[in-house]
């Protein structure tokens, strides 16, 4: 071997070394990082991992971003190891994503690793090994050590030494804490995280409401450790109603559960301050501000006043207007074990007519959902304003986290009303419901809210 021969493979082999696996995009709370070297030290947004690195969230959680486009979010108490990942920009067989979940939880979609070469990609665990045939999906590490995922696109393969089976979108599998004892479907699904904390957001005193939309005083902020500044979250589920031309009002509800398709930015005292929806921009400009705002960990809600951007350009509400929205972490997968579930108003933002002309009103509603291989909603709704109530009754089914509603019936129209109602589940198990809504008459009325089980 020529020396020149010699000295281009090393410098390849120190560049592969010292090429990044992947980039932190988010981290909150106490989340640490340990090297080959076994050294720990706190994980930072933007840090760059390696290969041999292993990522300890504790109380935290973190989200990571493969230089192949792969993502893993990290819920509480997990332990992810990335034991050998390569990716130079082609897929031509060299390439590979091996790692571990060595306990805990994560929701993960694949990048460009697996595509061509399935077996390229794998996520181990202490009682089996899965394989990805799809785009993403949920694996928990239980506490008896066994092993439950369900994937969101494609087939996943889970197996354990005593068998294998293919895991089909939207069905959950187990692998037993037992070796003995082979792989199996069941109706469980993956918790990916417990529920009190999904978004990295704080109270707010006297901007709590309760049940009856009333303002209520919040005497405990629920983060030990709240943001200094803005934070980026992936992966959001959101509900906007706004006008689209504070001017000439029409409205406009957008909502949307994709995975990795909503970016938020929440600012220091956990208010939803941004929003990107696939390249589509929703920002409270300089000089706006929350006229409405609350969170129960799980769903943040509020009302932009003043100078907004959107994506057709930019307005400015009155206080009399808004935007109104609702956000939080999309329920990956919804239960499907027949139990029917109550939900009642956890918050909302007051309802506004698009066009400012009178104070905002109230709003009040529930939802009966039963939880099948469809889920079935029926829901009861009012906005109260000061010149007129709007009651309406909707159903609607769903098989995924979002869903439309179809009016049933109204009353407080002066005309034929065109009410359109949607929103998601949210939370680990849908122990949450964001709403967003318009009711077109004579004046058109807007709003967002939140449901808790």
């Amino acid at each position: 071997m020529s020396k020149f021969t010699l000295a281009m493979l090393l410098a390849m082999a120190s560049a592969e070394a010292l090429a990044a696996a992947a980039r932190v995009d988010f981290v909150y709370g106490q989340v640490r990082v340990a090297g080959l070297d076994g050294q720990e030290q706190p994980l930072l947004r933007g840090a760059e991992l390696n290969n041999g690195d292993t990522v300890r969230t504790g109380e935290g959680r973190a989200q990571l971003r493969f230089t192949d486009g792969a993502y893993v979010s990290l819920q509480p108490q997990s332990e992810f190891a990335i034991r050998d990942y390569r990716f130079d920009g082609k897929t031509d067989g060299t390439e590979r994503g091996f790692f571990g979940l060595l306990k805990g939880a994560m929701r993960t979609v694949s990048g460009l690793v697996g595509r061509v070469n399935r077996d390229q990609y794998r996520v181990t665990t202490p009682t089996a090994t899965i394989g990805i045939r799809g785009t993403g999906g949920v694996i928990q590490v239980r506490d008896d050590g066994s092993t439950l995922i369900v994937g969101t696109s494609g087939i996943w393969s889970l197996a354990n030494p005593a068998g294998s089976i293919d895991v089909p979108a939207g069905v959950s599998a187990l692998a037993p804490s037992g070796a003995d004892t082979p792989p199996q479907r069941t109706s469980q699904a993956p918790q990916a995280g417990p529920a009190p904390l999904i978004l990295p957001l704080a109270y707010m005193q006297s901007e709590q409401r309760d049940a009856n939309a009333n303002l209520t005083t919040i005497t405990k902020a629920t983060l030990q450790t709240p943001p200094s500044a803005e934070t980026s979250v992936s992966d959001l589920g959101v509900a906007f109603i706004y006008a689209t031309d504070a001017a000439n009002p029409t409205p406009a509800l957008v909502f949307d559960t994709s995975t990795g398709g909503t970016t938020g930015t929440f600012n220091a005292a956990g208010q939803l301050v941004g929003a990107d929806i696939g390249g589509s921009t929703y920002r409270l400009a300089p000089g706006g501000t929350h006229a409405d705002f609350g969170t129960d960990g799980i769903l943040t809600w509020g009302r932009w006043i003043g100078p907004v951007t959107l994506p057709g350009g930019s307005e400015t509400y009155n206080a009399n207007q808004g935007f109104h929205y609702v956000a939080g972490v999309p329920t990956p997968v919804l239960p499907t074990n027949g139990v029917t579930a109550t939900y009642t108003l956890a918050g909302a933002s007051r309802p506004t007519y698009l066009d400012g002309s009178t104070a905002p009103g109230t709003f009040t509603g529930s939802l009966i959902v039963k939880f099948d291989a469809q889920a079935s909603i029926n829901g009861t709704f009012q906005a109260a304003m000061p010149d007129r109530t709007f009651n309406w009754t909707a159903i609607g089914s769903t098989s995924s986290s979002s869903f439309s509603l179809a009016t049933q019936t109204s009353t407080g129209c002066v005309g034929a009303c065109a009410i359109t109602t949607g929103g998601f589940f949210a939370g680990a198990s849908a122990e949450r419901v964001g709403l967003g809504y318009s009711i077109e008459d004579t004046k058109t009325v807007v709003g967002a809210a939140a449901f808790k089980k």
